[in-house]
């Protein structure tokens, strides 16, 4: 299906781009949950974390730390309580930051490169624990005081994408299929396994809030949205196209563009943001499926972005997609990462 198109953003809107950014592409953004901090993981090698309590310009956002990792990040996410940064790399580790000591700690994760790593809520556990997604074909489980895991849970494929919010974590594999876990209930057991509704593989995946739904993108230029449980009914296995646009020379020819990031809004789980190598980003009701917002066409790919915990913002990576391979991808490449910041509020 094709969304209703909604209005391009108003003048009241403001963008600020992020200082002294990433030297490469920028492969994930992650809000810390208790303060206005974010978090960006590059291909520079290196985990980039800036203070957005004043976001007047570019002049007053701070940087607060980089942590080198010394090979492509691939993913980030912070502690629930905006304390520890990880990040997944592709030496096959984990790295961590305690942002109040600035000690660093690596944890030697897996056989092949992590793609993913989240914070989960375990209440089974009796300390924060970390679940890192890997092209190993598992997810596996760790307490930051124990240098092993403490838990392992074998995949069918690679990990392409992950995410985790309340009690689902929701992981997309090379095989094209979406698995599901309850980390309330067995976090080593998969209680769902099903076939991406998108025919092409999935590119990224985010859970909702209160991990009663998941939305995914594909490299086909399309999107669906589901909910968990069967018994709701109120998405009735949502697809639709969004990065796609018609040729400019031939007719009836659409060019299609990978969905790079989606990502629901922490504070109205019915809106999504989508972003695609088209260089745009769009706002979308999945209920009510019509667009909140387009926004104008950034100068290359967007290849990342995360709502605020408040949803009052959009943080969004401009860089270059990889689409063309490595040698496509120069030093005068712009990337940047930037702030939008909506006048009022996506949902009231």
């Amino acid at each position: 299906m094709v969304f209703g198109r909604g209005n391009l953003t108003r003048a009241a809107d403001k963008d600020v781009v992020l200082p002294n950014g990433p030297e490469d592409s920028i492969s994930a953004l992650r809000w810390s949950p208790l303060a206005n901090r974010l978090a960006a993981a590059s291909w520079d090698g290196k985990i980039y974390i800036y203070d957005t309590t004043n976001t007047t310009s570019t002049e007053t956002v701070k940087g607060v730390a980089a942590i080198t990792v010394g090979s492509p990040v691939l993913d980030c996410d912070f502690s629930k309580d905006g304390a520890i940064v990880a990040g997944a790399a592709a030496d096959k580790k984990i790295h961590l930051m305690d942002l109040n000591t600035s000690q660093t700690v690596a944890l030697e994760a897996h056989t092949s490169p992590v793609r993913a790593v989240r914070f989960v809520q375990v209440p089974s556990a009796n300390a924060p624990i970390i679940a890192s997604g890997s092209w190993d074909k598992t997810v596996r489980y760790w307490d930051m005081r124990q240098p092993q895991p403490i838990g392992a849970l074998q995949l069918p494929e690679r990990v392409y994408s992950m995410d985790a919010s309340g009690p689902l974590l929701a992981a997309a594999t090379a095989d094209n299929h979406l698995h599901l876990v309850d980390l309330h209930g067995n976090p080593l057991q998969l209680f769902k396994s099903v076939k991406s509704p998108l025919t092409h593989q999935t590119s990224s995946i985010s859970v909702c809030a209160d991990g009663s739904r998941w939305a995914i993108g594909g490299i086909d230029g399309r999107s669906a949205a589901q909910v968990v449980h069967e018994k709701d009914k109120s998405l009735d296995n949502l697809q639709f196209k969004c990065h796609r646009e018609p040729h400019p020379t031939k007719k009836n020819h659409t060019d299609v563009y990978a969905v790079n990031a989606v990502a629901y809004s922490p504070a109205h789980k019915d809106v999504l943001a989508t972003a695609g190598s088209d260089c745009t980003y769009s706002v979308w009701d999945v209920r009510r499926r019509h667009r909140i917002r387009s926004f104008p066409k950034a100068a290359a790919p967007i290849t990342a972005l995360a709502f605020s915990p408040d949803g009052m913002a959009l943080a969004y990576a401009v860089g270059y997609d990889w689409a063309k391979g490595y040698q496509h991808n120069t030093a005068a490449a712009e990337r940047k990462i930037v702030l939008h910041q909506f006048a009022e509020a996506l949902k009231k």
